[in-house]
């Protein structure tokens, strides 16, 4: 068994994006990407569909279907080479859960 203290991979940048990539396991990978607010990862295709959930904060989420207003508990799932971009309102943690199929 393997236990995750996700606060302690908590660290903003103030211009980039930070992702910190956590387990890996078979079939999935989980990272936590942290935004301070205005960062922005802009909307580009991934070959790997993915599940992200807000932590802490608030952003907008950007998929196939348009933008989204995501807070703390709420989630978007965005299927493989379907474009994707968040851009924080409020500093911000999202889980990512990757699909390796």
């Amino acid at each position: 068994m393997k236990t995750f203290d996700l606060k302690e991979k908590i660290i903003f940048s103030a211009d980039k994006p930070i992702k910190r990539h956590f387990l890996n396991a078979r079939g999935f990978h989980a990272a936590l990407i942290c935004l301070k607010a205005g960062v922005e990862i802009p909307p580009h295709p991934e070959d790997y569909g993915v599940y992200l959930t807000v932590l802490e904060g608030k952003g907008v989420f950007t998929d196939i279907n348009g933008k989204f207003t995501l807070s703390r508990n709420q989630g978007i799932y965005i299927k493989k080479d379907e474009i994707r971009g968040i851009k924080a309102e409020e500093d911000l943690v999202v889980l990512g859960i990757q699909d390796r199929y």
